[in-house]
């Protein structure tokens, strides 16, 4: 009889358990990214292949910065911001901002983003002390915030004597273009590459290398939604680096990562020639004692907001 009702108990306990399991799962999911910003897993989000792994819908939304995307977090109205630059994600945390580091979307030098100045401004690096009074586009708060910052250093130019002016990437090449601006710092395959057609890099890929400046993009998560749906947000990042997987492998559907970007073939193949995507173990000793955790620290950010355990180990 003991026998009997300790089985009893056991498989309500199991059962309510299971209740509960599932009344905590979220029934969609919404994931913040980027247009013009070409990565693995949009062939995934093209082919529905998050939400056949989750079991849920999946709403993408696309954001022109990371700031953007945190205040979406915040605002309640994105669960997973996929790809965001690293600056915003500090910026957020350093106020105290409930999101969770996970993982590493990619890292990538002044390729995919870099400040270009005028052709017709007919500055350089060699005479950049030029730009001071001068108008500069730079998306605040953002990666390219973070190297214009690091491209003055270089340069020796004080950032204070520089008339800046906060705009997305995509009006920044326009003010370029137009001649609004002499200089713009800006990301996205499409934007720079637009830019560069009427000016030319400030600084080059090699010199920001050899300066160190390295970009990283995040996937970033909402302590709501990471502790109400552990499970989902680790098939999140499953599921996206099997398609680091597939792409390294040179598997990769191109035709529905272009259609997914809104890049032109040639475009996105240059800018993603620019990315490096890690892989799980890569990702882990970047987010423990490599280059994420390097600019982290170097950034003063507060400790406990970087999570490894969702990565498929």
């Amino acid at each position: 009889m003991k026998k009997i009702l300790s089985f009893i108990l056991g498989s309500i306990f199991a059962l309510n358990l299971s209740i509960s399991v599932a009344n905590s799962a979220a029934n969609e999911v919404r994931v913040a990214y980027f247009l013009d910003w070409p990565s693995p897993n949009l062939e995934d989000m093209m082919k529905k292949n998050y939400s056949k792994a989750l079991g849920v819908p999946v709403k993408w939304t696309s954001f022109n910065t990371g700031v953007e995307m945190t205040e979406a977090m915040l605002a309640g109205d994105i669960d997973i911001s996929y790809s965001q630059g690293l600056v915003p994600f500090i910026n957020a945390v350093k106020s105290n901002a409930p999101i969770k580091l996970i993982d590493i979307a990619m890292e990538y030098g002044m390729g995919g983003t870099t400040c270009v100045t005028s052709n017709a401004s007919g500055i350089t690096k060699a005479n950049a002390s030029e730009l001071e009074g001068k108008k500069v586009a730079v998306p605040l708060g953002t990666m390219a915030d973070y190297v214009f910052a690091k491209s003055m250093e270089i340069v020796g130019v004080d950032p204070s004597k520089i008339n800046v002016i906060d705009m997305v990437p995509e009006d920044g090449t326009a003010a370029l273009i137009s001649g609004n601006v002499s200089m713009a710092c800006i990301f996205g395959g499409g934007s720079v590459q637009a830019a560069v057609e009427v000016g030319s890099r400030l600084i080059s890929e090699e010199e920001a290398e050899a300066a160190g400046i390295l970009g990283i993009d995040i996937t970033s998560v909402t302590n709501k939604f990471m502790n109400e749906n552990p499970g989902m947000v680790r098939t999140f990042v499953e599921v996206t680096h099997e398609a680091n997987a597939r792409y390294n492998s040179g598997k990769s559907d191109l035709n529905s990562m272009t259609k997914a970007s809104g890049m032109e073939m040639s475009k996105m193949k240059n800018t993603l020639d620019g990315f490096k995507f890690l892989t799980p173990e890569e990702t882990k000793q970047s987010m423990e004692n490599g280059n994420l955790s390097g600019f982290l620290d170097g950034m003063g950010t507060p400790k406990g907001n970087v999570d490894t355990s969702f990565l498929p180990l």
